[in-house]
């Protein structure tokens, strides 16, 4: 009676029955809206205004969203009265024009308060994110003391954490050309690095057995019998391309993303049409896919497939539609592996505001915000640091680590430590602390605990940079679902524990109780690595030069031939694609290998972009470049072209820019959508990139059209339709 009663009145959580709002279904409460809604501005303003840490109370986070409903629901009522006087007014004095920009104001001003009015959660939503504007985030300081581990570890190695560290891998200097260019990573000391901590996760000895036991226990644990990898099995690699990874401010490092897909499609033969890398809240993803697509052309890339609803129920609080909706590539896919980043999402300050960040870390936790369709809504739920929240409270992140299609499904959890980002759109910072020593960090961790890499991802973060208060409270929570501090009847109780959590004995021995022998905690397993055996510290084209470093080798061969050298560039002719590898050989042993892709793709028309038809925010400069130059993240414009086929096949774009604003565009081909992800690099100088984007054309005359939502792009100068040579 009590529950019935209660959703007679009230709009609550569908998973802990909170309230968060009236029910307006009901239609008494239609016709006596008015009423609650005076009474509850009343109580808001006669109990928060003397006394604003009232506002967390139970009471006051229900009467808040009523009263401001009730606020925009009477000013819509006036804005709409007032416009429709005002208008009536300027028909009758003959002011049409006027009239109807006055009514058009009118009429989107009294609806944005309307949906204000009728929307409880997005009033809720409002209400919270302009009660932390400029509050003091606090800084953190763990609760719980060194080596008291809470929650139960898993993994076939309970609670281990792999970390491999290699300070010659990420050689970039901060200085010249992007942190993920060919020459600034050593694809070979990633490669040895990522091998390691999957190993170190398992009982085997080699890459391809070690995988295999993940599958096995993976698809055991799943009901499916010990069973491998099988083919046509979908795998989805959800990354972080947080800030759409053309420039540097960092994300998802593309020697990390090789490394991951030459072990599933080189050594576990996935198929490559099996496989999608993505992050579904951005459409960026242009210095992974340059410097992949040549190599694995089939995989998808970005390409997520929409969106599922209905998928996630959240335990509290959230009831928003669109973060519910999950990833197509996430909903299907038979595993998921988790590639996150080591990055400090906020930098404490005691002015809070919103472009400051949300939460404490990102890491495979919040990374999978990036499957949903919708996020801002999750925001307030990981704010842990606000004076509304704290230890002890709900917090969204649980929901999805313990979710069967997310947490649930997840294969290995990985960690791109190349470069450490230390804010949510930040650029590379160097650790001070050894093995370090004001470096960069140079690193991978993994783990099939999520919640012991997420500790020891916060302890490596917190050992260097500030934290805001209480950024392990989502840790307490997962780590103890089934009976969480907040008493929140997480969705996933069932599961007791997602993991085990704790904190290191200190900054400079990284000990955790597994370590110390003291515990059941968390270990951190270093994998041994020489970083001075044979590596290959670069090797890249540019145009029909290869250009090569190695290392501590004996002999180095491309293509079976032996070279003089161990350092230096070929000019090589190529009158077709070829691929290129290049083999360090040490005591007559292949010890590392790289493999290059040099497309020849004959151009069939190059158009100018100055030529093109060309459409709101597009722009030609005074050199002849096309450039989108949109004042508001809502410009919208286009070039388009035709373009005279020869016949119906396979061709490249090949779309030659320059610039430092590398947001994506769309493609559009004879009216259909073929890509979100026509992406570009940050360049620096006068020196021009290419993009190169394969595409099925028809024979005769094709329209084509590039389209760039937001703001500024790079400068476009010309895009030219090629046919690769084979």
């Amino acid at each position: 009676m009590k529950n019935k009663i209660k959703k007679w009145f009230f709009k609550t959580c569908p998973k802990s029955g909170r309230i968060v709002g009236i029910n307006k279904k009901n239609v008494m409460l239609k016709i006596c809206f008015p009423l609650l809604g005076l009474a509850a501005l009343v109580w808001f303003l006669i109990r928060v205004v003397p006394k604003p840490s009232r506002m967390e109370y139970p009471c006051q986070q229900v009467a808040a969203p009523i009263a401001l409903s009730f606020v925009a629901f009477i000013s819509s009522t006036l804005v709409g009265v007032g416009t429709w006087k005002r208008v009536r007014n300027l028909w009758n004095a003959r002011r049409v024009t006027l009239g109807l920009s006055v009514l058009l104001i009118g009429v989107l001003a009294s609806g944005t308060l309307y949906v204000m009015s009728v929307d409880n959660s997005l009033m809720g939503q409002v209400i919270r994110k302009q009660i932390d504007n400029g509050t003091d985030m606090g800084r953190f300081i763990p609760i719980d003391a060194p080596n008291t581990p809470m929650g139960v570890a898993k993994g076939i190695h309970p609670g281990r954490v792999a970390w491999a560290y290699d300070p010659k891998a990420a050689a970039w200097d901060g200085k010249h050309g992007l942190y993920s260019d060919a020459d600034n990573n050593s694809q070979t000391r990633v490669n040895d690095m990522l091998e390691g901590v999957i190993i170190a996760l398992t009982n085997q000895k080699t890459i391809d057995k070690a995988w295999d036991e993940l599958f096995r226990l993976f698809n055991y644990k799943k009901g499916k019998g010990a069973v491998s990898y099988k083919k046509g099995e979908k795998i989805a690699i959800k990354v972080n391309l947080n800030d759409n990874g053309g420039s540097n401010i960092i994300d998802a490092t593309p020697q990390s993303v090789y490394a991951l897909l030459h072990q599933l499609i080189d050594i576990m033969q996935v198929p490559q049409n099996n496989i999608t890398v993505y992050d579904a809240q951005r459409r960026g993803i242009s210095a992974i896919y340059d410097y992949m697509q040549p190599l694995y052309p089939e995989v998808n890339y970005q390409n997520w497939g929409g969106f599922v609803p209905d998928v996630i129920h959240y335990s509290s609080e959230i009831t928003d539609k669109g973060s519910m909706s999950l990833a197509r590539a996430a909903y299907e896919a038979d595993y998921m592996i988790n590639m996150a980043l080591m990055k400090r999402h906020s930098e404490p300050t005691d002015k809070w505001r919103d472009s400051a960040g949300q939460t404490g870390i990102t890491s495979t936790g919040k990374n999978q915000f990036g499957s949903l369709e919708k996020v801002p809504p999750l925001h307030f739920s990981i704010r842990d640091w606000s004076s509304f929240r704290g230890m002890g409270t709900y917090n969204c992140i649980v929901d999805l680590m313990a979710h069967e299609r997310i947490g649930g499904n997840t294969l290995v959890y990985i960690v791109d430590a190349m470069y450490v980002n230390p804010k949510h759109n930040g650029h590379a910072v160097r650790f001070k602390r050894a093995p370090f020593n004001n470096g960069w960090t140079s690193s991978f961790l993994a783990s099939n605990d999520q919640v012991a890499i997420e500790s020891v991802v916060l302890d490596f973060i917190y050992s260097e940079l500030p934290l805001p208060a209480n950024a392990d409270n989502f840790l307490h929570e997962a780590a103890n679902i089934g009976n969480p501090p907040s008493g929140i009847a997480y969705a996933g109780k069932k599961l007791v524990s997602l993991g085990v959590h704790e904190h290191w004995n200190n900054p400079e021995q990284r000990m955790y109780s597994r370590n110390l022998g003291t515990g059941k905690g968390i270990e951190l397993y270093r994998v041994p690595l020489d970083e001075n055996r044979a590596a290959i510290e670069y090797f890249y084209a540019d145009g029909t030069t290869l250009h090569y470093k190695v290392s501590n080798a004996d002999e180095v061969r491309l293509n079976n031939m032996k070279l003089d050298n161990t350092e230096g560039h070929l000019c090589v002719g190529v009158d077709k694609t070829t691929d290129y590898r290049l083999e360090a050989i040490k005591h007559d042993k292949v010890v590392a290998t790289q493999r290059l892709v040099l497309r020849n793709l004959q151009p069939i028309i190059t158009c100018q972009t100055k030529e093109m038809l060309l459409n709101g925010s597009a722009t030609i400069n005074e050199d002849g470049s096309v450039e989108f130059k949109g004042e508001k993240g809502s410009s919208n414009g286009f070039i388009a072209w035709k373009a005279e086929i020869p016949y119906t096949g396979k061709y490249y774009l090949d779309i030659s820019y320059e610039g430092g604003n590398p947001v994506p565009s769309y493609l559009y081909a004879n009216g259909k959508l073929i890509s979100e992800n026509i992406g570009y690099l940050a360049t620096t100088g006068n020196k021009r990139g290419n993009f190169i984007f394969p595409i099925d054309l028809e024979k005769g005359v094709n329209e084509l059209r590039l389209e760039h939502p937001g703001r500024r792009s790079n400068k476009l100068y010309t895009i030219t339709i090629a046919k690769e040579i084979n």
